[in-house]
């Protein structure tokens, strides 16, 4: 079994919404790695369901795809890690969005990689292993 991977956020929703290519992508590599969120996924999908219409269906479906997953949180490495990478990619101009850049810190301390349709933006944190998505 490789190392893990944390789910990003953008794969989740499409899970969520039942997205066959997300259904199916994580049926194949849940029997090879191990799969997680990180904390800072599960902020953003509480942040949508608090914003969305139907706000009781969707928390629920949140909650439960929350407790499916193992969830790896921020500690003072992955903060210490989040720092370092973040003034490297504003000195280059390759800045990311602070909450890429976070899960990239988690998934990094823990020895993971990011699956992601988000390649682009991942893809400029050193030595972080992305996985399209």
């Amino acid at each position: 079994m490789e190392d893990g991977l944390i789910v990003d956020t953008d794969i989740l929703i499409d899970l969520l919404r039942e997205k066959d290519y997300a259904v199916s992508l994580i049926k194949k590599l849940e029997d090879e790695v191990e799969l997680a969120i990180s904390s800072i996924n599960a902020f953003e999908l509480y942040r949508g369901a608090y914003k969305s219409q139907n706000q009781e269906k969707n928390l629920a479906s949140v909650k439960g795809l929350l407790n499916s997953l193992y969830m790896l949180n921020t500690d003072e490495d992955s903060m210490e890690i989040a720092g370092k990478i973040t003034a490297r990619l504003e000195r280059g101009g390759n800045m990311i969005d602070i909450r890429d850049l976070l899960i990239a810190s988690i998934a990094l301390v823990n020895g993971f990689g990011v699956l992601t349709n988000n390649v682009r933006h991942f893809n400029r944190v050193p030595h972080l292993r992305v996985v399209g998505g």
